[in-house]
């Protein structure tokens, strides 16, 4: 009788050693299983933001280079839509960028916006050619500046 005992409880022992070995390797499993899901969305979210700082730079370069053609022989009024839609652009930049991209935004759109509203009646074509060519500097380094931060590869946390 003492040995049926033991055999049951050395079944038990046994039964249960393997169910706490197969709930560890479950958790484990599934800690693994969330990490991964983890990071795939942290990799996800952080493309997702790229794409749309891409945009909203496309946008603000492609606006800076319009202001410059449009009004390389008018002048822009301040309160136009252009200059307001302009404003805006820029806004969104600086929202979602980091510190080198606001700073090079500004430096451009001081510089297309200052050439934009300049009146283009009585000044020296010299004038008007340093500013043109300061803002297409200022385009190109932003430009410079967007690129490093778009292409940008996923770095893990």
């Amino acid at each position: 009788m003492d040995l049926t005992w033991i055999n049951v409880v050395d079944t038990a022992v046994k039964i249960g050693l393997g169910a706490l070995i197969s709930a560890i390797a479950a958790y484990i499993a599934l800690i693994k299983s969330q990490s991964y899901e983890d990071k795939k969305e942290a990799r996800a979210h952080f493309y997702k933001r790229q794409e749309e700082k891409k945009i909203k730079y496309v946008e603000l370069l492609a606006q800076s280079q319009e202001l410059i053609q449009s009004h390389l022989h008018k002048s822009c009024p301040p309160d136009s839509d252009s200059i307001k839609k302009y404003l805006r652009a820029f806004n969104e930049v600086q929202i979602i960028s980091s510190d080198a991209i606001r700073v090079a935004a500004y430096n451009l759109i001081s510089d297309v916006q200052s050439f934009a509203c300049l009146n283009k009646e009585q000044q020296e074509i010299e004038l008007m050619s340093k500013m043109v060519a300061s803002a297409r500097e200022k385009i190109s380094y932003f430009q410079k500046v967007a690129q490093d931060e778009v292409t940008r590869r996923y770095i893990k946390t």
